[in-house]
C-alpha cells in the first residue's frame, strides 16, 4: 500500500465533541415498551390494575425523601396504560425502622402492594425493585410474591461515562468548566441500576496549603461545582467519592509536583528514584498537608460518599509505596520510612485521613486502593500486600483488584492475569486471602466491561458478573469499585451488578439470567438468557494477557490496516489518542508477548468467535418480535457488534499467522489471506452500517475518543480494495526482500554465536571501552558484556520478527527485567565480574516464539553513549518501552 495513504489514514481527524450522540442517549430518559398483555379478566391475576392504582405514602416526609423514585414510578405506571385513581389497586409505602440500611421489604398480593424501608435509600431501592415486577407482567399487574432484600455490597461506585479524565492528553477538569456531567435522565438510569456512588478526580495540588503556598487560586470554584454535584445526584441516592492517588512524586512531568514545591521543606523528599522525589508521609510536614488537604475537601463539601485514595501503584509517589514495592533495592529507600513497617505506615495514613472525614461526616467511607496489577500469586510482592491486609484497620476499606494475579488455565497452560478483566472470572488468590485478613474489604472491578474491549457501551457476559459477585457474598466483601474511566455505560451490565450486590444471593447461575432478562424481554427471558449463557462462555476464551488486552485487537481491529508486505510497525495503545504510534502496524507480537503464541490466540479467538456467533444468532431470532422496541433491538445490535470485533480479530490473527508462515516456510497462502481481506471489506461496511445506527460503538471513555467512526471505516475499507488491488497481484514468493526479512540472508550489522566451547567467542566492539560476545548450547544463550559495570544501558532480545522484545535494563550494576510480558518469570543468572557482566539466559523463554533455523535480533546500548547498533529510539510505550526493531542486529546461531 501507499505510505502516504497509511499516513493520511492516521490523520483523520475525531468526531467533534458536538457530534457525539452517545450523550444525547444517555441524557434520554428510561424508555418502556410493553407489548400487549393477556389482560385480567380472569379474575385468577395476582395485582390487577386494570382499574388503576392508588399510590399511598405513608413514609413520613423529609428532605431527603425519594420523590425521583415515585416520579420514576408514575411513568412505569403511565406506560402500562395504568391511570392513578383514589380507591383503586393500593399501592402502600410505609417505614418500617426494624430494617436496616437499604433493606426493604415488598409485598404484591390480590389485594395490593405494601412496601416498608427503614431509610430513604431502601425506600428508592424497592420502588424501583416494585417497578421491575410490574414490567415483567402481562398487562396491566405486578408479579405476585413477597420479598426481603438488604445489600451486602455498600458502596457500590461507578462513574460519570463521558466525564473527562483530568489528565493526559486533553486535561480537562470537570470541576472548572460548566459542562453539566450528571444530567437528571442519566442519574435516574443509574439510580436504577442500582448504582449509588460516583467518582471523579481531585488532586491535592489544586488546594491551598501552608506546607507548599501559593496553590489553590481555583479551589473555591472547584468545591461550589463540587457542591453542586453532590446535591444533583443526592436527589437519585447517589453520592459523590473523590477519587484521589495521593501524594504525587515529585518530578517534571504531568503526574507529579514540582520540586521547587518542597524548597521549604526539603525533609518530604524522603529520597530520589532516576529523575523523581519520593515524597515523605512519615515527615510532620508530609502529614501535615495530607491531613489539611483532605480536611478542606471535607469541610468544604461535608455530604461526600467518600473517598477512593490509590495508596499503591499508579502514581502514588509515597516512600512507603517505593518500599513496598521495591524492598531490596537501595535507590529510592527512605531514611524514615525505611526504619518503619511499610503495613504500619499504611494503617496509619488509613486511621489519619478516615478520622478527618469522619470529623465532617460520620457515614462517609475512605476506601484505600492498592492498585498492584502487576503482582502475581504467591510472590514476595503478594505476601507484602497481604502483610498490609493483616495490619488493616477497621475505620476504613482496604480495596484491590478482584482478578491482577491470579491464574487462567488456557488451553493446558497457567496464564498469568494482569489488570483488569471482566472475561476471567476470578479471584486471584491474593484478593481471595485478603478478605479473610483485613475488616473491611472492597473489590475493584469491571462491571460493563475491561480491557479487553472498551470501544462498546458494554460486554453482555452477565454471568461473569454473577460468578464474581458470588464469590463477593461468600466471602463478605463490602465496597466495590465498579469501573475505571470505561465499564460504565448504563445498560444490562450495570443492572446486574445492582442486582447481584443485594441478598438473598440467587443459588443458580441460570436462574439469575432468566430473571434479570424478564422485565426487559418478558416471555423470551430464557432465550435472552440463554444468548448471554452463549455470550459468558465464548468471553472466558479471551486470551488471558495484558498485552492482548492493553494493545489487544479486539478494542478497533476492525479499523486497521493489513499489511501483505512486512512493514515492522508498532501497534497502538487502545487507551490514549495523540499517542505514538497513531495507526496501527503489522507487529503482532506486541499483542501477545510470551503469554501466547500466536497460534495459540488464534485458537482461543477462533473459539470466542464461535461460539459468541451461537448467542448473536439467538438474539437475531427475536428481532422481528422487538421491531418497535429500540432498546431491545440496541441490544441485538450491540451483540452483533461485538461479534463483528471478534470476527475481525480472528481474522487479524490468522492474516499475520498465514504472512509468516508463507514468508519463512516458502508456502503459497495468498488465496486464503485474499478471502480474508475481502471478509474484513464486509465486516468494516457491517460495524458502519451498525455504528450509523448505535453511536455507542467506538467510543473508549479512557481514551476520550473514538477507535473506530465511519470516516475511519470508510477509509479502512478503500485501503483493503487498494490491497488487493495494489499489494497481492506483485508479492512473489521468491523476491530477495524475503531472506533480508528471514534473516538467512541477513544484511546490516551481524554477529556470529558459536556453540560453546567450540571456538573463540566473536566480540563486537560498542565503543568507550566496551564489548559483547555470546556463544550458546542446547539450554541456553550465554552473553559477556564487558566494561558496563558503571552504565546505564539495555539489552534488548527479538526471538522472532513483530514480538515485543525480551528487555534488561542495567543501571550502576542493579538489573530490571520487565517481566509482565512473560508468562512465566525468566530465571536469569547474572555473574559480574569486576566491570564485566557474564548473563545466562535460558533459550526455553523463547519456546513457540524462535523460528528454527533462523538467527534472532538483539542490540546493547546505552542512550547517550555507546552501542553495537544505533537504537534509534522510538517514543517509549507501556510495556514495550523505546525499543524499535530497526535498532537492532542479527544473532547468527552458527
Amino acid at each position: 500500500m501507499n505510505p502516504e495513504h497509511i499516513k493520511a489514514f492516521s490523520q483523520i481527524p475525531q468526531p467533534p465533541r458536538e457530534s457525539f450522540g452517545f450523550i444525547e442517549d444517555i441524557k434520554s430518559p428510561l424508555e418502556y415498551h410493553f407489548r400487549p398483555g393477556q389482560g385480567c379478566d380472569a379474575g385468577a391475576c395476582a395485582g390487577c390494575m386494570k382499574n388503576g392504582a392508588e399510590i399511598v405514602i405513608e413514609y413520613p416526609a423529609s428532605d431527603d425523601f425519594p420523590e425521583t423514585a415515585f416520579m420514576s414510578l408514575r411513568r412505569v405506571l403511565k406506560a402500562k396504560n395504568i391511570s392513578e385513581q383514589a380507591g383503586t389497586f393500593p399501592l402502600i409505602f410505609r417505614q418500617d425502622v426494624s430494617l436496616g440500611l437499604e433493606e426493604y421489604q415488598v409485598t404484591a398480593s390480590p389485594e395490593g402492594v405494601t412496601v416498608a424501608a427503614a431509610d430513604p435509600d431502601g425506600l428508592r431501592r424497592a420502588v424501583y425493585f416494585l417497578e421491575d415486577r410490574i414490567c415483567e407482567a402481562e398487562g396491566a399487574s405486578v408479579t405476585p410474591g413477597q420479598w426481603k432484600r438488604k445489600p451486602f455490597i455498600r458502596h457500590r461506585v461507578s462513574r460519570c461515562f463521558f466525564g473527562p479524565t483530568n489528565r493526559a492528553p486533553f486535561f480537562i477538569d470537570e470541576l472548572t468548566n460548566d459542562v453539566d456531567y450528571y444530567p437528571e435522565e442519566y442519574l435516574n438510569k443509574l439510580a436504577h441500576e442500582g448504582v449509588n456512588g460516583l467518582w471523579l478526580t481531585m488532586y491535592f495540588r489544586d488546594l491551598p496549603s501552608s506546607v507548599f503556598p501559593g496553590r489553590g487560586k481555583d479551589a473555591e470554584k472547584r468545591f461550589a461545582k463540587l457542591r453542586l454535584t453532590v446535591e444533583r445526584c443526592a436527589r437519585y441516592g447517589i453520592r459523590i467519592y473523590v477519587f484521589l492517588s495521593e501524594p504525587k512524586l515529585f518530578g517534571n512531568t504531568h503526574f507529579s509536583v514540582p520540586f521547587e514545591d518542597a524548597k521549604d521543606h526539603p525533609e518530604i523528599i524522603g529520597a530520589k528514584v532516576d529523575k523523581f522525589g519520593l515524597f515523605c508521609v512519615s515527615t510532620e510536614a508530609g502529614k501535615r498537608y495530607l491531613a489539611e488537604s483532605m480536611e478542606q475537601i471535607f469541610k468544604a463539601v461535608p455530604n461526600l460518599g467518600g473517598v477512593i485514595n490509590i495508596m499503591l501503584g499508579e502514581d502514588n509517589g509515597s516512600c512507603v509505596a517505593y518500599q513496598a514495592s521495591h524492598p531490596n533495592k537501595e535507590e529510592g529507600r527512605c531514611p524514615v520510612c525505611s526504619k518503619r513497617d511499610f503495613a504500619d505506615i499504611y494503617a496509619e495514613l488509613a486511621e489519619l485521613y478516615s478520622g478527618i472525614m469522619h470529623k465532617y461526616n460520620p457515614a462517609a467511607e475512605y476506601i484505600a486502593w492498592f492498585y498492584a496489577p502487576g503482582q502475581r500469586d504467591d510472590s514476595e510482592f503478594m505476601k507484602r500486600l497481604l502483610h498490609i491486609a493483616e495490619k488493616w484497620p477497621d475505620c476504613a476499606t482496604l480495596m484491590f483488584n478482584f482478578e491482577s494475579g491470579g491464574a487462567a488455565w488456557q488451553l493446558n497452560k497457567k496464564r498469568i492475569v494482569f489488570d483488569y478483566s471482566l472475561a476471567y472470572v476470578g479471584p486471584s488468590k491474593l484478593f481471595a486471602e485478603t478478605t479473610a485478613k483485613a475488616p473491611r474489604t472492597g473489590a475493584k472491578i469491571q462491571v460493563g466491561c475491561s480491557h479487553e474491549n472498551a470501544a462498546v457501551p458494554f460486554i453482555p457476559v452477565p454471568e461473569n458478573l454473577y460468578d464474581k459477585y458470588k464469590f463477593m457474598h461468600e466471602h463478605g466483601v463490602s465496597a466495590a469499585m465498579q469501573c475505571w474511566y470505561f465499564g460504565n455505560y448504563p445498560g444490562l451490565m450495570n443492572k446486574a451488578a445492582g442486582e447481584l450486590s443485594f441478598e438473598p444471593f440467587a443459588s443458580d447461575a441460570q436462574d439469575f439470567l432468566t430473571a434479570l432478562a424478564r422485565p426487559d424481554w418478558g416471555k423470551n427471558a430464557p432465550k435472552a438468557a440463554a444468548a448471554w449463557n452463549y455470550f459468558s462462555q465464548a468471553y472466558r476464551q479471551f486470551p488471558a494477557n495484558l498485552s492482548f488486552e492493553w494493545y489487544g485487537p479486539l478494542h478497533h481491529c476492525i479499523a486497521w490496516p493489513l499489511h501483505l508486505f512486512p512493514v515492522d510497525e508498532p501497534i497502538s495503545p487502545s487507551w490514549i489518542l495523540k499517542n505514538f504510534p497513531e495507526v496501527s502496524g503489522d507487529r503482532i507480537g506486541e499483542c501477545l508477548g510470551y503469554h501466547h503464541t500466536l497460534p495459540e490466540a488464534l485458537e482461543l479467538c477462533t473459539a470466542m468467535s464461535d461460539t459468541w456467533q451461537k448467542g448473536v444468532e439467538l438474539l437475531e431470532s427475536l428481532r422481528s418480535e422487538y421491531s418497535d422496541n429500540p432498546p431491545r433491538l440496541a441490544d441485538i445490535n450491540l451483540a452483533k457488534a461485538v461479534g463483528l470485533q471478534m470476527k475481525s480479530t480472528k481474522n487479524l490473527l490468522r492474516f499475520y499467522f498465514l504472512r509468516e508462515d508463507m514468508i519463512y516456510s516458502r508456502k503459497d497462502h495468498l488465496a486464503e489471506m485474499k478471502a480474508i481481506v475481502e471478509e474484513e471489506i464486509v465486516n468494516s461496511q457491517a460495524m458502519l452500517d451498525l455504528y450509523l445506527t448505535d453511536c455507542r460503538l467506538g467510543y473508549h471513555s479512557e481514551a476520550e475518543g473514538y477507535l473506530f467512526f465511519p470516516e475511519k471505516l470508510r477509509a479502512r475499507i478503500q485501503l483493503l480494495h487498494e490491497l488487493l488491488d495494489e499489494d497481492f497481484p506483485r508479492f512473489d514468493l521468491n523476491a530477495e526482500w524475503i531472506g533480508r526479512y528471514t534473516g538467512s540472508r541477513p544484511e546490516g550489522t551481524a554477529a556470529r554465536c558459536f556453540r560453546r566451547g567450540s571456538v573463540p567467542e566473536e566480540r563486537h566492539d560498542m565503543g568507550e571501552n566496551t564489548s559483547w560476545s555470546a556463544s550458546y548450547d542446547d539450554r541456553n544463550l550465554y552473553l559477556s558484556i564487558n566494561g558496563v559495570r558503571k552504565s546505564i544501558f539495555s539489552l534488548v532480545i527479538e526471538p522472532c520478527r513483530l514480538w515485543t522484545p525480551f528487555r534488561i535494563d542495567f543501571r550502576n550494576g542493579e538489573e530490571n527485567v520487565y517481566s509482565g510480558v512473560f508468562r512465566e518469570l525468566p530465571n536469569l543468572v547474572y555473574d559480574w565480574q569486576g566491570n564485566d557482566l557474564h548473563l545466562t539466559v535460558p533459550l526455553d523463554l523463547f519456546e513457540g516464539f524462535r523460528r528454527d533455523g533462523f538467527p534472532m535480533r538483539m542490540n546493547i546500548f546505552s542512550r547517550d553513549h555507546f552501542h553495537w547498533v544505533d537504537p534509534q529510539l522510538w517514543p517509549s510505550r507501556l510495556q514495550h518501552g523505546d525499543f524499535n526493531p530497526a535498532g537492532t542486529g542479527w544473532l547468527i546461531f552458527a
